[in-house]
């Protein structure tokens, strides 16, 4: 991709929308610190972000729930608890030492705030997709970050989950976050997003506003 440009406001759902090849991953990618920007500049609240690695964006407030969520969201073969922790140790171990009361209390804040069906000591591969991407997205919110980005939020979702999910990103947006959701689904993009930014084979083809964004007006510009 190249020449991307836009902001995203405190309580604001961005959308990004286009086809498969159009760049969507791989710019909320380089955002998050997941791969190396070539050129150009990252800013969170008006100040610039090093993106050295993810690491580096998390600590400016930057998180992303990836788009493959059993690959690179959750850790199959441990549980609920040591997932949310993960990223989380200077929450819940920040002399150096992990102890599983300090991991159990913080999993069942997170459990409790995100209504994930499931306990601290379950395994993480034993819950559904919807309450697995719950699990991933209370590991962030717990920080709190400042910029919140979702990659295919609902893919692998049971039709009954996907409308917690979107409850979710809506609290995120109401709790002051700016929010980007990425997704190949153009109805949850117009019905999630107040603009919607478009992406055609890496360029940026044009941002709506929820008024003027429909599916006409998107898929004119994403096959532009």
């Amino acid at each position: 991709f190249q020449n991307v440009s836009f902001s995203v406001r405190t309580g604001e759902i961005l959308g990004i929308a286009g086809l498969i090849g159009a760049g969507r991953t791989e710019l909320v990618r380089a955002i998050a610190g997941a791969d190396p920007i070539s050129s150009g500049l990252v800013r969170v609240a008006g100040k610039p972000v090093h993106l050295t690695g993810p690491a580096a964006a998390i600590k400016a407030g930057v998180v992303l729930v990836p788009e493959d969520r059993k690959a690179q969201g959750v850790v199959l073969d441990q549980t609920i608890g040591e997932n949310l922790a993960i990223g989380n140790f200077d929450h819940v171990a920040p002399n150096g030492w992990v102890f599983p009361k300090a991991v159990q209390k913080f999993a069942e804040a997170g459990i409790s705030r995100l209504g994930v069906k499931g306990r601290p000591n379950q395994a993480i591969s034993k819950l559904s997709g919807g309450n697995q991407q719950k699990v991933i997205i209370a590991k962030w919110i717990s920080r709190p970050p400042k910029v919140f980005i979702l990659d295919e939020p609902t893919r692998g979702i049971d039709v009954g989950a996907r409308a917690a999910i979107y409850d979710v990103i809506a609290d995120l947006a109401r709790s002051g976050m700016a929010v980007v959701v990425v997704s190949s689904d153009l109805e949850e993009v117009l019905g999630l997003s107040h603009r919607v930014l478009v992406l055609s084979r890496g360029r940026q083809r044009g941002i709506l506003d929820r008024s003027e964004a429909s599916n006409v007006a998107v898929m004119e510009l994403a096959t532009s």
